[in-house]
Formats: structure tokens, C-alpha cells, sequence
């Protein structure tokens, strides 16, 4: 599989941001199932679920591949119940430790606010037990501003707010 041209919405170095194909629904019903991707996501989803989301919106998906067309992983922007702009992501385990992750999640911050203009910052919240999720939002630049207990554990929310020009207007 490759990346055709003009399909891309983000580039890094090494990685393309492009949206979701009805294709790579098996590639999502991995990371939907998967116990290791899904550890401090409530588990692997149900049968139910799955299939609702076979079916549903994917606008807002993007999935991370390699130059090479290999996906290594997926993120999402799209309206945390706040209304502020959100950052979701899950990444293979087997791509883990090569700072995929990272690369592929700057390019989603930077075209989150290109894609959301009227967004004054983009959120990401994770379990306070995920510290490889903390470490990568730190090394984004988002810093924590809210935790809470939902889903039977504890929650933070990291926050990083839009960038704005020498002129101070907002990028």
C-alpha cells in the first residue's frame, strides 16, 4: 500500500497524515481490540461497538503511515465535551520506541489548528497511569490543566494553546 499523491493532509520527515479509508477498517478494528493498545482505554471494545463503528463517522480520523504506505498508528481531531478542540491517538506496539508517536502527533497538533481556526487551544486527555502518554504530551508542549476521575480511574487533561504570530494574532 502507498500513499497516492495528493492524499496527504500532513508530512513529517518520515510519516503522512492522511484521512481514514474505508481500507484501513481492519488496521482500526485492531487498535479497537487489541488489550496492549487498549490498556488505559477501557479495554478492548465489544462486538456491539465494533460494528457501530464499522459503520459510523470517521470524519476527523487520520491515519499515521510511513512514507512506505505502513500505518503505524491513528489520531483524531475532533470536539472534546467541553467544547474545547481534541487531540485522540492510538499507535501499533509494534512501532512503539521509534518516535512515531511524537512526529505523527506534532503534525496532528499543526494541522489542527489549521484545520479548526477558531480553535484557542487543542486538549488530550489520558489516564494518569499512562506515563508514555504523559511523557508525549509534555514533549508536544501541552501542559496539565485539569484532572478528574472518570471511568473508574483517574483522568488528566493536558492543553496546548494556539500559536500566535509576532504581530499577536492568532496563527
Amino acid at each position: 500500500m502507498s500513499i497516492e499523491s495528493g492524499e496527504a493532509l500532513a508530512r513529517t520527515d518520515r510519516l503522512v497524515l492522511r484521512e481514514v479509508r474505508a481500507r484501513d477498517l481492519p488496521v482500526l478494528e485492531r487498535m479497537w481490540r487489541d488489550p496492549v493498545m487498549r490498556r488505559y482505554l477501557g479495554g478492548p471494545v465489544s462486538d456491539e461497538v465494533a460494528a457501530e463503528r464499522r459503520v459510523g463517522d470517521h470524519t476527523g480520523g487520520l491515519m499515521v503511515a510511513r512514507s512506505s504506505g505502513e500505518i503505524v498508528g491513528w489520531c483524531h481531531l475532533g470536539r472534546y465535551r467541553t467544547g474545547d478542540l481534541e487531540l485522540s491517538y492510538v499507535f501499533l506496539p509494534e512501532w512503539w520506541g521509534r518516535g512515531y508517536a511524537r512526529e505523527g502527533c506534532a503534525a496532528a497538533v499543526g494541522l489542527a489548528f489549521d484545520r479548526f481556526p477558531d480553535a484557542p487551544r487543542l486538549v488530550a486527555v489520558t489516564q494518569e497511569a499512562n506515563r508514555r502518554s504523559i511523557r508525549l504530551l509534555e514533549a508536544l508542549g501541552m501542559v496539565l490543566v485539569d484532572t478528574f476521575e472518570e471511568f473508574g480511574a483517574r483522568q488528566v487533561m493536558y492543553a496546548i494553546d494556539r500559536p500566535y504570530s509576532s504581530d499577536g494574532e492568532m496563527r
